[in-house]
């Protein structure tokens, strides 16, 4: 019963947070471009105005905000002027609710299940919108920090508030290093400033353990997609951000009881014991 409730809340919290990938890169970009989005009312926020089509304007109602369900009712299209919705809104439901179910089976306390599930929302809030536009909210990185850092300052904690520090600081820096090495050789940006927020909330809530393991796992996964869409005709930039967030999603699913022996034999073989600031005893 109780992984059946964690599942519709995160069908739920994945509405709103849909909510939060459409709405808030518009709240930014309109700060810096504000005569493209002159449009939109004036109070545009996550608040308000309530839902609507992106296309036609015209408001939903209750019934046709239903996580996925509204979405396979209306056959992925908008009930007023038939353009289709996307499918990323039902994905991320879904998503949402299998986190949010696996993160109540695996994590008996409530404090940190709850904390979990924050931490899985905002992540894939902002895997979304880098994606979408090479864009990390400091609003969403910033209390990502500080949240881990906070979480592990309690008994509830992943790992102890001096590995959540050392973490922070190294997942930033070492994200800093290579960013200033890139724009030496390239005399060119290759990282944006949100990568190195987002690597360091990571390593607040994963613990300075995880740096290493999360970065191989990223840049493999960078190097895949990096292959398999790249065009050499064309400089096509990939957002880094994504590929951090899968690292980090297979890092935790490596410490849950259930998953852990999936992992133990490649991942902490693969993963080097080096890290770039060793925690005190």
């Amino acid at each position: 019963m109780l992984l059946l409730i964690f599942a519709i809340t995160g069908l739920c919290i994945g509405s709103f947070i849909n909510v939060v990938i459409y709405r808030l890169p518009i709240m930014l970009l309109r700060e810096q471009q504000p005569e493209r989005f002159a449009e939109l009312p004036a109070d545009f926020s996550l608040a308000r105005p309530r839902s609507h089509c992106p296309y036609c304007r015209c408001a939903l109602g209750p019934l046709q905000l239903i996580p996925v369900v509204s979405w396979l009712w209306l056959r992925g299209r908008c009930p007023h002027c038939k353009v289709g919705i996307a499918l990323r809104y039902p994905l991320v439901e879904l998503l949402h609710g299998g986190l949010f179910t696996l993160i109540a089976w695996q994590w008996p306390s409530p404090v940190t299940t709850l904390a979990l599930c924050l931490f899985a929302s905002l992540l894939l809030a902002l895997a979304v919108i880098d994606y979408q536009h090479m864009l990390l909210p400091d609003a969403l990185t910033l209390p990502l920090v500080w949240s881990g850092l906070l979480l592990n300052a309690t008994p509830f904690g992943l790992v102890s508030l001096h590995s959540a520090l050392y973490g922070a600081v190294s997942g930033y820096l070492s994200l800093w290093m290579l960013q200033i090495l890139y724009r030496w050789l390239k005399k060119q940006e290759g990282m944006g400033g949100g990568d190195l927020k987002l690597f360091a909330a990571l390593g607040a809530w994963l613990g300075v353990e995880s740096v290493n393991g999360v970065a191989l796992i990223a840049s493999l996964l960078m190097l895949v997609a990096f292959l398999a869409i790249s065009n050499p005709k064309k400089n096509r930039l990939l957002p880094f951000g994504p590929a951090l967030i899968a690292g980090a999603g297979i890092w935790l699913m490596s410490l849950t009881p259930a998953l852990q022996p999936l992992f133990t034999g490649w991942l902490y073989t693969l993963t080097p014991s080096f890290t770039l600031i060793t925690p005190l005893p």
